[in-house]
């Protein structure tokens, strides 16, 4: 077997696993190791070098089953320093690591999440740890809306970090009307031209109330800022969360054009919220957001069950192969071991004992995402059937 660097890899969305999932070759070794120790220093790199040793002794019986190829496979990363090496080139950041490890793929994966440690060797790489993570944008943008200091942050589950705007977008409302109108005096102009072409406040003149006037003024103000969002966020596809005072959410909504603007939001005065409370309150407008894709994932199965869609595991894990399932609904915590015969197309939903076993619902997400077909994770409870997996089809 050729000798490999460990390459750092992010994975950040379900789209990101693709190089791995289509390039690999058979056998395919995947490990799960928490780093979340309660040990330091020179006491926990001994500690987990003594864990990482015990997890992948625990995988050399299934190593003799793919026969050199598989011996050669766990002898390449039985040593725990390669894969500290690729550990500390990535910069750490993670609660877990993912390792891959093939003939010709050797990457090293942060994982924000705690996960328990595992070792799996079979035809083809196990991602269904990740899955849960991935599928609910663990990579987000959060604006906070504000007449003082609007910020974009890029963020993760664990962290945030200021995005800077484009010069010239407004960040403060104030100043932004004393330049564009000095005093303050409604204008009787209809359509004056703000300051680069740009529509200032004056370039419409409000009627009504006081309240109606500001909230006109602050459209403009807010599409002056959406323009700058936009530039930064041009050819992006993570989601938006905004976060402001209940009357700015639908003002912005309304000239918003950025797509990926999620219907959750986060309601208070961005400058007002205690540190982390805004990212934690995005974080879970994020969830609800998730919940509700699955509620209406799960109504469309409903909807189309009988021609369309099912729960028989036989028949997803074969619709996965054909490039069938338009979504996949995968449960959280139930696996199956078995077997897909490509050359008849049959599933055998249990363990044979062969070096082709292998989780078949794992199998099935490959595949899903190998066809641009959509995964999602859902709570056991929740699953149609109480099956472990169920399908919506493209046809």
């Amino acid at each position: 077997m050729q000798t490999l660097k460990a390459q750092v890899a992010g994975f950040h969305r379900v789209e990101d696993l693709k190089p791995i999932l289509a390039g690999a070759q058979s056998p395919c070794l995947t490990v799960y190791f928490s780093l979340n120790a309660t040990a330091t220093g020179e006491a926990n790199e001994k500690n987990q070098e003594l864990r990482w040793r015990e997890i992948i002794r625990g995988i050399e019986s299934k190593a003799e089953q793919y026969g050199a190829a598989g011996r050669d496979l766990v002898s390449a990363i039985e040593t725990w320093d390669a894969i500290r090496d690729g550990i500390s080139e990535g910069g750490g950041g993670g609660r877990s690591i993912a390792v891959f490890r093939s003939a010709d793929i050797f990457h090293v994966a942060p994982v924000t999440r705690d996960l328990p440690d595992r070792a799996v060797l079979g035809p083809n790489f196990f991602i269904r740890p990740l899955l849960a993570g991935l599928v609910r944008d663990s990579e987000f943008y959060l604006l906070a809306l504000s007449e003082k200091n609007p910020r974009l942050l890029h963020c993760t589950i664990n962290s945030s970090e200021e995005v800077h705007l484009p010069p010239g977008t407004p960040t403060d409302f104030n100043s932004w009307l004393n330049q564009a109108k000095p005093d303050h005096n409604d204008v009787d102009n209809a359509m004056t031209t703000g300051v680069q072409g740009s529509a200032g406040p004056s370039a419409l003149a409000p009627k009504g109330s006081d309240r109606e006037k500001k909230d006109q003024y602050l459209a403009h103000y807010f599409k002056q800022l959406d323009n700058g969002v936009n530039q930064v966020l041009k050819g992006k596809s993570e989601p938006l969360v905004i976060c402001g005072v209940e009357y700015e959410l639908p003002i912005f909504r309304d000239i918003n054009r950025y797509p990926h603007l999620i219907p959750e939001e986060v309601r208070g005065a961005p400058n007002s919220l205690k540190s982390g409370e805004m990212h934690a309150r995005a974080i879970a407008a994020l969830e609800r957001w998730y919940a509700t894709k699955l509620d209406q994932a799960l109504a469309e199965w409903n909807h189309r069950v009988g021609g369309g869609a099912s729960s028989r595991l036989k028949e997803v894990v074969t619709a996965s192969f054909e490039g069938r399932i338009l979504t996949l609904l995968i449960s959280d915590s139930e696996e199956k071991i078995g077997v897909y015969d490509e050359q008849t197309h049959s599933v055998k939903a249990k363990e044979t004992g062969s070096a082709s076993d292998e989780e078949i619902l794992n199998e099935a997400a490959i595949q899903t995402i190998l066809h641009a077909g959509k995964v999602l994770v859902v709570p056991h409870h929740k699953m149609p059937n109480g099956s472990p997996a169920a399908a919506i089809f493209r046809y």
